[in-house]
């Protein structure tokens, strides 16, 4: 049997993320380990359910992986949801998001940007997920949690994708660069000053990184994977 894992480890911190702040944000509980090995399983359940959009002559090849991936994600999700079914309504707002996806992976157009702003924004109810898990309720705290992580993923695609796929738009560096100032401005009018901060800093990196060298992905990808772990620990601690 072939085992599908999800090539995209920038959508993997997207995953992560969302789901660390809304856990941190709440009262940390032994439930927020076991819905997250389920929501995990569920992600590795995308690999072969999107090869399988892209090549349906895989259909038998794909089936057993993607079958194993759901069992172990119900399996771990399901006791939770019977004990707190309000996040199955939370859930169901994930899934126009994840349909568009979907349509976009069958266009061949996974790469676009508004399919990462779709992916972004759909993981982001992640956040409430894991705060409704910790305290079992949704608050204006949450909400403003999941704008800022919404807004902290979307700076980051601007900002890879001029390094790689948008390199030399000057119109989209520009873009990047005006979203990157915007954002620390908002915080700071929100009176936000730690989020700010930590605009700044991802701010800094987008307007300072050489954009006419060519970076290797993995050097791309460690810096962001450092940047997130910034992001996380200053909202846990601050916010």
């Amino acid at each position: 049997m072939k085992w599908f894992i999800p090539r995209e480890h920038g959508a993997w911190a997207m995953l992560i993320v969302p789901y660390l702040l809304g856990m941190f944000s709440s009262k940390v509980t032994w439930l927020h380990l076991l819905f997250f090995v389920g929501i995990f399983a569920f992600y590795f359940a995308s690999a072969p359910l999107l090869t399988f959009v892209r090549q349906p002559k895989l259909k038998n090849v794909v089936i057993p992986s993607f079958v194993i991936y759901i069992s172990i994600g119900l399996i771990f999700t399901l006791p939770i949801l019977y004990k707190m079914p309000k996040i199955a309504i939370i859930g169901l707002f994930i899934f126009p998001f994840f349909v568009l996806n979907i349509y976009f992976a069958k266009q061949k157009k996974e790469r676009l940007f508004i399919n990462d702003l779709m992916a972004i924004t759909g993981l982001s109810f992640l956040v409430m997920i894991a705060y409704y898990i910790g305290v079992g309720l949704i608050d204006e705290k949450v909400i403003i949690l999941m704008g800022i992580n919404i807004i902290f993923f979307t700076a980051s695609v601007f900002h890879v994708k001029t390094l790689i796929r948008e390199k030399g738009n000057s119109n989209f560096l520009f873009a990047s660069n005006i979203f990157h100032g915007l954002s620390i401005l908002l915080f700071l009018m929100l009176g936000y000053p730690f989020v700010a901060i930590v605009f700044l800093v991802s701010s800094l990196k987008a307007w300072f990184m050489p954009k006419t060298k060519r970076h290797k992905p993995m050097q791309i990808g460690l810096i962001e994977i450092a940047n997130s772990l910034v992001f996380v620990i200053t909202m846990a601690i601050f916010y």
